[in-house]
């Protein structure tokens, strides 16, 4: 169960978070939804461990074991743990070229275009 209480961020002096409360229990999915400048992509990467948090708590606590609380943890020990995203950007499946084929081949051979 991934529990946030009164989850803070601020980029400089621009408060991006405020007292954000979320409670995600084991098997449910959400959709965070908002405006472009809302805070959706903060709130994710503050959960990843991507950005600090300024203020609140963020625990989880996997069936069988006590809470753990993530907010000293980093990105790479919350993703040991299961905490992760994958992002919307299409970026993620670069070098592609026209018709979606691979830049390269195994090997390292290139195509030709």
């Amino acid at each position: 169960m991934l529990n946030l209480q009164a989850v803070n961020h601020f980029y400089g002096n621009q408060h991006s978070l405020w007292n954000v409360d979320l409670v995600l229990r084991p098997g449910e999915c959400i959709g965070v939804l908002g405006r472009e400048g809302m805070g959706k992509t903060t709130l994710v990467n503050c959960i990843a461990g991507h950005l600090p948090v300024a203020s609140g708590r963020m625990t989880w606590h996997d069936i069988g074991a006590p809470p753990q609380d993530l907010t000293p943890l980093s990105a790479q020990s919350r993703s040991a743990i299961g905490i992760g995203y994958v992002p919307q950007d299409k970026r993620i499946f670069f070098p592609t070229q026209r018709g979606r084929e691979p830049a390269h081949r195994p090997g390292g051979r290139e195509t030709r275009g």
